[in-house]
């Protein structure tokens, strides 16, 4: 995963270093290194990615000239020849080299960004050479970085050391009257700033990868976790520390000394409480499942005793809260794991959503309107988006937040809004995350600002507070984590001052609870800055301007004169109505989109969609291609969405492609417009989060842009979604609506004008088990659950005594013992049992149960019944996905018994889990009636199909629990040590094998009765373990490829080297037990063969 990994050091004469030497071996190249008139070759070394030599802009032509026409290689080994050569102290610098370690989320061009980026505004701005290589080591991309010491000078080098210089100008002095120096490069400060900025950067590309994750350079103590730092343990420390092991000596190395030190520290932290855990998964992610918890666990307990004992009882501490139970996919049939947060969190972060409602309710800070026009005659050259985004943030309010891209313009928008709020009389102040978003912010906008941390600080130090007449804006808010952006909430209201939020849509990723940014900006609503004016009527450009200032009534009238808002008395005639409608404008030529709030409409508009186009003959019925949602059918000419980001297709969450080729498993998609339009290949193995893309949510329409659009209204719509949907358009816009719902919850204006949509605020807030989990983290006393736990801590405190106090009295009764005589001082311990050359498997990173799930993902005949259980829903109910919701699948899968009076219910009164499909009566058309009899046809049908399922997910999961069940059990085995004595004999054994004299082997192996019995049991063991012949084959002749893979899966990467070292030892004794059953079963058949010879022949 992404570390914080940024290290220094000196390259130097003095250490007996070269700077030619050291770029050779990151090049992995051939210099010759003029000092020594010699040549050294790396050019044999591997994993080599990319490599770069940088000049900084004004470098002096001397230095061009040295390295015009070279490679990147050559360049720098020219540079630091003369470097070296111009350096003539024996404790010469030559350079400073930074070891950078990249995130492995990110793709090879990703982190080539990310590094060019760095160089370009930490290294070469500061006049330094930048020489970089990255190294991409498997689970270890890293890069090497060499940089300059002294200025490039028109005549070479410059001095190391410069004088300071103050701000009027003047050479700095002490009080002696002698110059200040600093060092040109090299500093402290320097590395600090370079080092803060690369985690800034770091943590940009992850947002804009679509990756949740995040780097953290603060230390445990300052995110208030009880754990001590380890140190970073290289390769090179680890090879020799290996090479000692293996060597049978220990080389003592400080470093893993210190490593090992800090790492037991660390566990005795969490036995004593074991809650830490829940702070640094919770540092991490404000929601994560079990398997999380074990992953942090696993860093510091590998007891597998141990593990277990601490996993159950940080899974019943009181500040662990689930807010989402076990669930059953209805699309795939798998099962969810359940969902958790801490109290902390959970607390904090509904505090956070209050509070920012409470701001938005607030009638303060607002800017009159003359102050906005003088302010807009200064700035002609503002576009109307801008303008409506000023309007935005200076209305009265106590919170405001701006989306938008980079470029948009969202800059010299707050640079408008900083004057209207000036003149206004306010005072306007700014902050981000990272340094040099603030210092932007400050230099482009005239907003003063600071980072986050530099005012967190001031504030603990009582100065610069805010009060009401202070504007806060804060820049890159997409990349601020909850606790830190409650913290400024907080500070906002207790104020009494207005908080901005601005942010990047990029950074805006559907994921977990702990994106503040993402879930304030639902529940405020927000300007956006983009080109939304997309529109080409004039009249829909005037009425997007509505929508964005909130005037929603006035848009929705807009299009209500021009036949746009379509309503029908029931919800289903209005899917139906949209149906026929974007059935009769379909043009190929030209793209459209259907946007829904809800999924479940989502998945039924698709349907609905495709089947029209396929009764058209305008697409075919399809390829089968199972993605994450269940199995679909693709075709040429299908609109496709794509649901996830993946570096290695090109494709993001949302993008809208149309297939070109299709095949059973495989598609290729065109995406893109224009200049930028090309195809991409989705093979199922690789890539399966698609749908069809003729419907999609309106989270995923922002930002996009079609020809056409149909809307279904919910009652679950607001402001800011109804404000997406209906600007995504150029051509056109139809909105559809059922009036029943709208007009029992005060009418289609009303719901759309909302200032907070009610679903899509925390994403855990509409369950139950959330608003059980909120009541509970705010009760502060805890009185029951805090007592039961003093009780039994009270209890085990005594149980240890106990325990330590029959200790203490058994080692008395010894003593006793042996003074009269009754016992051997010399036998009162048993010798220590010799460590396994191989220690077996006891930790595995998924429980049995977890595994087996992931297994019956893959169990084509259980996954085919789900898909037939998926499609007679969907034949039986109006919503199948309610309808299954309300049998609750879960307990029908776990209790026979739940199963059995579901099941009857579903026969005997389907219409209690739902609606069914259809309509009866008079006023029926003929299709509903059709639906209605082909529904209740269904039933039992349905009834057969979840039978069928539960036998057969009953007796794959009894086999797949045994496989694996025995599976841990053997490799659990351990593959013991073997004797200094045995491992001479089977060191000869080998050799003799190797020069194909094999009774020598034997004969090595059976002269010693001790030894051959150790050799008996290792086999045996090995046996239990690998099987009898899986060292045997070529393939197995060196500890590499997949015989070794499969032999050490599982291990930990030190057991891995174990089992490498052991690896021909072990081969050997198989060779050895081999031949033996070899020799056996040649001598009883020889044995046979004369029995049969001596037997008499009866003559007939």
């Amino acid at each position: 995963m992404a570390i914080t990994h940024f290290t220094p050091q000196l390259i130097g004469r003095g250490s007996g270093r070269s700077a030619v030497l050291s770029a050779a071996y990151r090049h992995c190249a051939r210099m010759e290194y003029e000092a020594e008139a010699r040549t050294v070759d790396y050019s044999n070394k591997r994993n080599l990615a990319h490599e770069e030599f940088l000049l900084p802009p004004d470098a002096p032509a001397w230095v061009r000239a040295l390295i015009a026409d070279r490679s990147v290689a050559g360049a720098a080994e020219a540079f630091w020849n003369r470097v070296e050569a111009f350096e003539k102290r024996e404790d010469a610098q030559f350079a400073k080299e930074f070891i950078i370690a990249l995130p492995v989320e990110l793709s090879r061009e990703q982190n080539i960004a990310l590094m060019r980026q760095f160089v370009l505004k930490q290294v070469l701005a500061r006049g330094q050479v930048a020489d970089w290589v990255y190294h991409d080591e498997p689970g270890n991309p890293h890069v090497h970085l060499m940089t300059t010491l002294r200025p490039l000078i028109e005549d070479g080098f410059g001095p190391k050391r410069v004088a300071i210089v103050g701000e009027d100008g003047e050479v700095l002095r002490d009080k002696a009257g002698k110059i200040v120096y600093r060092l040109w490069s090299g500093g402290k400060a320097e590395f600090l700033e370079q080092r803060n900025r690369w985690l800034d950067l770091q943590n940009q590309h992850l947002a804009l990868g679509g990756f949740e994750i995040r780097v953290d350079g603060r230390s445990y103590a300052e995110r208030g976790i009880d754990l001590v730092p380890t140190t970073h343990i290289g390769v090179a420390t680890k090879a020799i520390d290996r090479k000692g092991e293996k060597a049978g000596w220990s080389p003592k190395l400080e470093r893993i000394e210190l490593f090992e030190e800090r790492k037991a520290e660390n566990r005795k932290r969490i036995l004593r409480r074991p809650d830490i855990v829940l702070d640094v998964v919770s540092s991490e992610k404000s929601v994560f499942t079990e398997r999380d918890i074990a992953k942090v666990l696993n860093r510091y307990v590998d007891d597998a005793g141990a593990f277990r004992q601490l996993m159950a009882g940080i899974l019943q501490s009181p500040e662990l809260l689930r807010i989402e139970r076990e669930s059953v996919d209805f699309a795939t049939g798998e099962r969810m794991p359940a969902r958790y947060t801490t109290r902390e969190l959970i607390r904090l972060e509904a505090g956070m959503a209050r509070r920012a409602i409470w701001l938005s309710d607030r009638s303060s800070h607002g800017v009159r309107e003359k102050v906005l026009e003088s302010v807009f005659a200064r700035h002609e050259r503002l576009s109307a988006e801008q303008t409506t985004a000023i309007e935005h943030v200076t209305r009265p309010g106590a919170i405001a937040a701006v989306v938008g891209r980079a470029g948009a313009g969202k800059t010299t928008m707050m640079k408008a809004a900083r004057e209207a709020w000036e003149l206004a009389g306010y005072r306007v102040v700014g902050a981000a995350l990272a340094g040099k978003a603030a210092e932007g912010l400050e230099k482009e906008a005239g907003i003063k600002s600071r980072t986050l941390a530099s005012w967190e600080l001031r504030w603990k130090e009582g100065r610069d507070a805010l009060d009401a007449s202070t504007v806060f804006v804060l820049d890159e808010a997409g990349m601020v984590a909850s606790k830190q952006m409650a913290l400024f909430v907080e500070a906002a209201v207790k104020a009494g001052a207005k908080l901005v939020l601005v942010g990047d849509p990029e950074q805006l990723q559907p994921i977990e609870a702990g994106a503040a940014f993402r879930a304030i900006v639902e529940r405020i609503g927000y300007a956006e800055l983009e080109t939304i004016y997309r529109q080409r009527e004039q009249w829909m450009r005037a009425a997007s301007l509505d929508l964005a200032r909130g005037r929603v009534a006035e848009a929705i009238s807009a299009y209500r004169q021009q036949g746009r808002v379509l309503g029908s008395v029931l919800k289903a005639e209005a899917i139906a109505n949209l149906i026929a409608d974007w059935d009769r404008d379909y043009d190929p030529a030209k793209t459209s989109l259907i946007l829904a709030h809800l999924r479940r409409d989502v998945r039924m508009l698709n349907t609905m969609a495709r089947e029209k186009l396929v009764a058209r003959g305008i697409v075919g019925e399809g390829h089968a291609f199972r993605t994450e949602d269940g199995l679909r059918k693709f075709d040429v000419g299908d609109q496709i969405v794509f649901l996830k980001n993946d570096s290695a297709l090109g494709v993001k969450n949302g993008m809208i492609g149309r297939v070109v080729e299709a095949a059973p498993n495989r598609i290729v998609a065109a995406i893109g417009e224009g200049d930028q339009r090309r195809q991409v290949t989705v093979d199922q193995q690789l890539y399966r989060n698609l749908d069809h893309g003729y419907a999609t949510t309106i989270h995923k329409a922002q930002g996009a842009t079609v020809d056409r659009v149909k809307v279904l209204a919910s009652v679950s719509l607001d402001w800011h979604l109804t404000y997406v949907a209906m600007t995504r358009h150029r051509d056109d816009m139809a909105l559809y609506y059922g009036s029943r719902s709208f007009d029992l919850n005060g009418g289609l204006a009303k719901i759309l004008s909302r200032r907070n949509a009610k679903e899509t605020t925390l994403d855990y807030e509409r369950g139950t088990l959330y608003r059980q989990a909120l009541r509970f983290a705010e009760n502060r006393g805890l009185h029951v659950v805090r007592a039961a736990r003093t009780l039994l801590r009270d209890r085990v405190d005594w149980t240890i005594r106990q325990k330590q106090k029959l200790a203490d009295l058994t080692l008395r009764l010894r003593g006793v013992g042996v003074r009269l005589g009754l016992f051997d001082s010399r036998q009162t311990q048993n010798p220590k049992e010799a460590a396994a050359m191989v220690a077996g498997v006891t930790l595995f990173a998924n429980s049995i149960k977890d595994t087996v799930e992931e297994k019956l993902r893959a169990d084509p005949a259980v996954t085919k019944q789900w898909d037939e259980i998926s499609t007679r829903f969907r034949y039986v109910f109006a919503d199948p996905e309610t309808a299954f919701r309300a049998m609750n699948f879960d307990a029908v899968l776990s209790d026979p018994a739940a199963a059995k009076a579901a099941l009857d219910r579903l026969v005997s009164e389907p219409q209690t889990f739902g609606a069914l499909k259809g309509r009866t009566g008079l006023l029926a058309a003929k299709a509903d009636r059709e639906d209605r009899r082909i529904a209740e046809l269904n039933v039992p049908a349905l009834k057969r199909d979840i039978e069928r399922y539960l036998r057969l997910r009953e007796a794959a999961v009894q086999k797949l629990e045994a496989e694996e069940q025995a599976k841990r059990l053997r490799v659990s085995i351990d593959i013991p040590a073997l004797s200094p004595t045995t491992q001479r004999v089977l060191e000869r054994v080998r050799v003799a094998i190797d020069r194909n004299d094999l009774p020598a082997a034997l004969g090595y192996a059976i002269s010693n009765r001790e030894v051959k019995a150790e050799i008996d049991r290792f086999n045996k063991a090995m046996a239990e373990r690998f099987g009898e012949r899986m060292l045997l084959t070529n393939a197995a002749r060196e500890p590499s490829g997949k015989v070794f893979d499969k032999a050490a899966e599982g291990l930990a990467p030190g057991e891995r080297q174990k089992l490498a070292d052991a690896w021909p030892v072990m081969r050997t004794a198989q060779q050895l037990a081999a031949h033996e059953r070899t020799a056996e079963t040649l001598k009883q058949s020889e044995n046979l063969r004369q029995t049969q010879r001596q037997a008499p022949v009866l003559k007939q």
